[in-house]
């Protein structure tokens, strides 16, 4: 018992206390699937969203673990946008529309560990995504049909395309493209939220893991486009109304993200310092009289 309390009281009274940073570089791989939120597109009759993955080919991680908390950097190549299914007048599909965005994107996370195990991290992790446009465009494939176009839509005037009263038959195209780059935005912010986790294989590398929800703050595409999109000036529709490419409506993008990565391990050892205790600093002990020095007999 007495050498318990020794310990004890040798930790409290010794004045320093170890505690431990892990810091990590390392290389990610993943995987999307984009969730295209667009309010023209969901009114259209011709498009129905469908299951759709992309992949985050390569990417980079920069890691920094402290007791109960983290910080995680990782510039990534990212693939969002979803596709649609085009269906015609009875329902059948006929085609697809493919809204495809490549990002160079910075997520930088703020990680709050679950636990803090000396080989296993799991951590809640809340992100700001930085991503700057390298392409965005969208493209139509489709075989002949008659499909139907919504009031307030342009019908192309190229050849193929002809108006009936219960449709408009259209011709058979491959990957064309139906909005182009420029009509997106160079820059991009995401907000992520979801989980993290860090396995250490031993004390140099270290498998990790990572599963997001990411949410675009802003509409992907250009003012000026939606301007477009509001205020119909091109080509007349079918009930001689000036048209536009799409029907009007607010877009949003959203991403769930799955990464798998392997990290090398660099770890190193930071002091704090703990005030000493001192008989006089103890409570009670205050003003009371210096002990005499007993005189050797």
């Amino acid at each position: 018992m007495r050498v318990v309390v020794a310990i004890a009281v040798l930790l409290l009274t010794s004045g320093r206390l170890w505690s431990q940073n892990v810091e990590s570089f390392g290389l990610i791989v993943g995987l999307n699937s984009p969730i295209t939120i667009d309010e023209g597109l969901q009114k259209d009759p011709r498009y129905f969203g469908q299951f759709t993955l992309r992949a985050s080919p390569i990417g980079f991680s920069y890691g920094l673990d402290k007791l109960g908390y983290g910080y995680l950097i990782t510039p990534t190549y990212l693939q969002i946008g979803q596709k649609y299914i085009i269906k015609n007048t009875i329902g059948g599909e006929v085609g697809t529309r493919d809204i495809q965005m490549d990002y160079i994107s910075l997520p930088i996370a703020l990680k709050l560990h679950i636990n803090d195990l000396a080989f296993f991290r799991l951590s809640a992790v809340a992100a700001l995504n930085f991503n700057y446009l390298i392409s965005g465009r969208e493209l139509i494939t489709h075989t002949s049909s008659k499909v139907r176009f919504p009031s307030g839509v342009s019908v192309p005037i190229t050849p193929g395309y002809i108006v009936a009263y219960d449709g408009v038959f259209i011709p058979s195209v491959d990957q064309q493209e139906y909005v182009s780059t420029d009509k997106f935005n160079a820059f991009q912010l995401f907000a992520g939220v979801g989980l993290h986790s860090d396995f250490d294989l031993n004390d140099n590398w270290s498998l990790n893991f990572d599963g997001r929800v990411n949410f675009g703050i802003f509409d992907p595409r250009q003012s000026s486009y939606l301007d477009q999109l509001k205020k119909p000036s091109g080509t007349p529709d079918i009930n001689n109304l000036p048209g536009a490419p799409d029907l009007s409506g607010q877009r949003r993008e959203i991403y769930l993200s799955v990464n798998f990565g392997l990290s090398y391990i660099i770890q190193s050892t930071s002091k704090q310092k703990v005030k000493k205790t001192t008989i006089k600093d103890r409570g009670g002990n205050k003003g009371m009289p210096k002990p005499r020095n007993k005189k050797s007999r």
